[in-house]
């Protein structure tokens, strides 16, 4: 199916970019993220060799099942609008980490001078990372549709339903009433369509 090669290298390019920047902006920032001092509650860090052998394990894993399976067909509006659900995905992700800078990490770390972030993105919502990436797990989903992307959107869902409540309880334990007023205020995935006070 030559149509689909646009949409799959546009997803292809959308996930590359995500990895890639956040990899990049982490390099980046290592004074700014020490200036907010120890991690204080929260997960320990994986080794950048495994997480590299993660994401080498899934992809290969991706492919594999692909090759097995193969992919379903779907009609043609529905692959356009999953390139552009996987697109805003990937545009959100990459303003949230901008916003979000040191305080980023790819696990749960509550530093001893953590601050609220409510600006840009986070002011919306307070997870537009996860936000994010489920917008361009969907997408992908949409634009692709197979077994394979099929897992992946799944376990992503899976990951974020658990991650975000431990992350949550992490963030107001301790950043306590400036976290809880936020959480008054911003939901955590989907956006209010009438801003006002809760």
């Amino acid at each position: 199916m030559p149509s689909l090669v646009p949409a799959d290298a546009v997803l292809a390019a959308a996930w590359a970019l995500v990895a890639l920047d956040n990899a990049r902006q982490e390099r980046s920032e290592p004074e700014a993220r020490a200036a907010y001092g120890e991690v204080v509650a929260g997960w320990r860090r994986v080794p950048a060799a495994l997480r590299a052998l993660y994401v080498a394990a899934t992809a290969a894993a991706v492919v594999l099942v692909e090759r097995r399976t193969g992919r379903w067909t779907g009609p043609a509006p529905l692959t356009a609008a999953g390139v552009v659900l996987a697109a805003a995905g990937a545009a959100l992700h990459l303003r949230a980490r901008r916003v979000l800078g040191a305080l980023w990490s790819d696990v749960i770390a509550v530093r001893a001078r953590h601050e609220v972030v409510d600006r840009g993105p986070y002011a919306v919502v307070r997870h537009p990372l996860y936000l994010g990436i489920l917008l361009l797990a969907s997408g992908t989903l949409c634009a692709h549709p197979s077994p394979a992307t099929a897992c992946v959107a799944v376990g992503i869902g899976a990951g974020m339903a658990i991650k975000i409540p431990l992350e949550e309880r992490a963030l107001r334990r301790a950043l306590g009433g400036a976290y809880a007023r936020y959480a008054a205020r911003v939901p955590a995935l989907v956006p209010r369509l009438r801003r006002g006070r809760p």
